[in-house]
């Protein structure tokens, strides 16, 4: 929701000082541009530049290219940084290039303030230009329907959720996790919990976690989606991964019954339905033995092992369950992040000399070559990673060390989640470099037979308006009305549930997937 509404004001602002934009900005060298045609002068966001100094890779990659970027700092909350790109703009102040949003370089790239960098990627990029052709929903993305590219989205590792769990508790318990196939296994083995740790303490709740309870979809295979086909449920503002649910499926109905059932014995926190715990409740739980499993982010097994698990607990030991199967073996894939970050990308300045686009481009153009990929994905051959006898790279620094270092020290790291540039992910590379519990399991687990795809979507001013103000409406409506069911205050049959999602409907969201699809429509299919 806040996302959509920025889109809006942001075209506001733009179309207010349209007059003032269209003179043009300060000719190039913004607030520390470089004129020797060698480098060049970048905003973006503090946090960003910070962990940038402290990359052993990333300073190879200059001495190679022979480029220097720079930076110059920006705020340090995203929104803000946005805000100060209008306020650059504006006051003519703009550096030679800029961390913006797609939709900032959609709305100021046709008014002359953003470089179209189409042309001069064929003349000066070929490895990016590669990489463009080769990889369609990029270009889709990226590219305008007059062919222009204003700015470069970057690419993120794909990420999904972890069942992580305490395995010195199942075991306690009795409770085998390798024989956990199915949500029939998974709810058996919560209430062999419950029953093992629950007998004497009336605050253990084997299933806890943070933030929506409503994490589960993709277990019933009734999460929200987008094609070309149709839309299902909200697929906008994260809710691709996270918040994920189509009411209008058929499975959604099966969920609320397990969920139901699950509240009703005692296997889930009630208060985490109700949406009145925090995160460190749920981390408290965790470490101090009132709940046993939870579905979060990739790495958070790893977090309560060094966060205070073995501390509270010598037995501690946490691991990750495979992903859930249906009834005659198949995965349940589970929602993904998106592989590209339209809130991170990278815009220049249109009125950069050619020579400054050159260095960008080159600067830019090096990670998507051969010897960029690896060096930002492994380092160097000798220092940070090995050749194995099979061809494949072994890391020799160590992960923990590395990560442990004091702010401000050079290290090794390849945590491509974070803006450095814009780049190709080596996924196998980045899970690589995680504690091995972590680097294990998603080795195990991300593979593409176990992961929905997701999509970024582009949508059109007036497209933008109408969703803000039904997602914050409809969601919201949705969620309630699906606690109610899973804690029983609602009952759940057919017919009741029937009118919630005919209420829904009403409320608008069969014009959310209307508008979600033909988004989709446009974006990937025309």
């Amino acid at each position: 929701m806040k996302m959509l509404k920025r889109v809006v004001m942001l075209t506001l602002v733009a179309a207010s000082v349209g007059a003032v934009l269209l003179t043009g900005c300060q000719g190039g060298q913004g607030a520390a541009g470089i004129k020797s045609g060698k480098g060049y002068s970048m905003f973006m966001r503090s946090t960003y530049i910070d962990w940038i100094k402290e990359l052993k890779w990333y300073d190879e990659a200059e001495k190679r290219t022979g480029i220097h970027v720079e930076y110059v700092r920006g705020p340090e909350e995203f929104a803000d940084c946005y805000s100060e790109v209008d306020q650059r703009i504006i006051s003519k102040n703009l550096p030679d290039a800029v961390m913006t949003k797609l939709t900032q370089t959609n709305v100021y790239g046709p008014q002359g303030v953003f470089a179209n960098l189409a042309p001069y990627i064929k003349k000066y990029a070929p490895n990016l230009q590669a990489y463009i052709d080769a990889n369609p929903d990029y270009r889709k993305l990226v590219t305008s329907p007059d062919g222009a590219i204003y700015g470069l989205c970057k690419e993120t590792p794909i990420f999904a959720d972890f069942i992580g769990y305490r395995a010195d508790q199942f075991a306690k318990a009795g409770v085998d996790a390798s024989k956990i196939k199915t949500v029939e296994d998974f709810t058996d083995a919560l209430r062999a919990l419950k029953k093992h740790f629950g007998k004497d303490n009336r605050n253990y709740y084997p299933l806890c976690g943070r933030d929506s309870v409503l994490r589960f979809a993709a277990w019933f295979g009734c999460a929200s989606s987008i094609s070309a086909e149709k839309s299902g449920g909200v697929y906008i503002n994260g809710h691709y991964k996270d918040g994920s649910f189509d009411i209008m499926n058929e499975d959604a109905y099966a969920m609320m019954q397990t969920m139901n059932q699950w509240y009703a014995e005692g296997l889930i926190n009630p208060e985490w339905v109700a949406g009145t715990t925090s995160e460190a409740d749920w981390e408290s739980a965790m470490l101090n033995g009132n709940g046993s499993v939870f579905y979060d982010y990739y790495n958070r097994a790893e977090w309560f092992m060094e966060n205070g698990g073995p501390n509270s607990d010598p037995d501690y030991k946490m691991a990750v369950l495979d992903f859930l199967e249906d009834g005659k073996g198949n995965p349940m894939k589970v929602t993904t992040s998106l592989k590209y970050n339209d809130e991170v990308v990278t815009a220049v300045n249109a009125k950069v000399s050619e020579a400054t686009i050159k260095a960008i481009l080159k600067f830019i153009d090096y990670f998507y070559g051969k010897d960029g990929i690896i060096l930002a994905n492994y380092g160097v051959e000798g220092q940070s990673f090995k050749l194995a006898a099979d061809g494949s790279k072994e890391f020799i620094v160590d992960y923990a060390k590395e990560e442990a270092a004091a702010a401000g020290d050079k290290r090794w790291s390849f945590l491509s989640d974070r803006l450095t540039v814009c780049k190709p992910v080596d996924n196998v590379a980045f899970f690589k470099w995680n504690a091995p519990l972590i680097s294990e399991a998603a080795g195990r687990l991300l593979v593409d037979k176990n992961l929905l795809k997701s999509y970024t979507l582009k949508f059109s001013e007036a497209d933008s308006k109408e969703l803000s103000n039904l997602v914050a409406s409809v969601y919201a409506a949705e969620t309630a009305g699906m606690v109610t069911f899973i804690n029983g205050s609602s009952k759940l049959t057919p017919k009741s549930w029937a009118a919630f999602q005919d209420t829904m409907n009403k409320k608008g969201l069969r014009r959310i997937e209307e508008i979600q699809h033909e988004a989709f429509v446009t974006t990937y299919t025309k």
